[in-house]
């Protein structure tokens, strides 16, 4: 089997939707660490910009949906029959990772505590909110689909009985 390389970046497609999969959760993060800053300044922030400190937590927030899904993203883009409970825990587990490694990027102590508690409370009170965070790891499980798909034939032998 050929695997078809993009010519100009040399990567596949499976390498280019795994690297899409990681700019969404990245851009998501970095969503939800704005509206932390933004829920805990009281819109202050909309006004007068952001400062340094905050900058961080916005970054802090991308980082950390990056390094959740890096870390605990196994599951994500399993496909077959039964994987669905698996495809949802790790969907779950990616999220509540990555707003852990974000509010201990932004304060050590505190944040690892309460980021997690904060992702779930601002999608438990929005639900335009928790609509996006389902389109985005949706998006993201169809990335990694793409992604898997294209590494199960490595694995898989071509035949498993010999030619005559």
């Amino acid at each position: 089997m050929t695997v078809r390389r993009h010519k100009t970046t040399g990567r596949t497609q499976g390498a280019r939707a795994r690297l899409l999969g990681f700019a969404i959760v990245a851009s998501y993060g970095a969503v939800m660490g704005y509206l932390a800053v933004l829920r805990f300044s009281d819109g202050a922030v909309a006004a007068r910009g952001l400062s340094l400190y905050e900058g961080w937590i916005v970054l802090g927030g991308a980082l950390g949906g990056m390094a959740a899904l890096g870390l605990a993203g196994d599951r994500v883009g399993q496909s077959g029959p039964g994987t669905m409970p698996g495809i949802l825990a790790g969907l779950i587990r990616v999220s509540l990772l990555g707003a852990i490694i974000a509010g201990t990027l932004a304060l050590p102590v505190y944040g690892t505590m309460f980021a997690p508690l904060t992702l779930i409370l601002t999608l438990a009170t929005s639900p335009v909110l928790a609509l996006s965070w389902v389109a985005c790891m949706g998006a993201v499980h169809l990335c990694m689909v793409a992604y898997r798909s294209e590494l199960d034939p490595v694995f898989t032998p071509l035949r498993l009985t010999q030619p005559d």
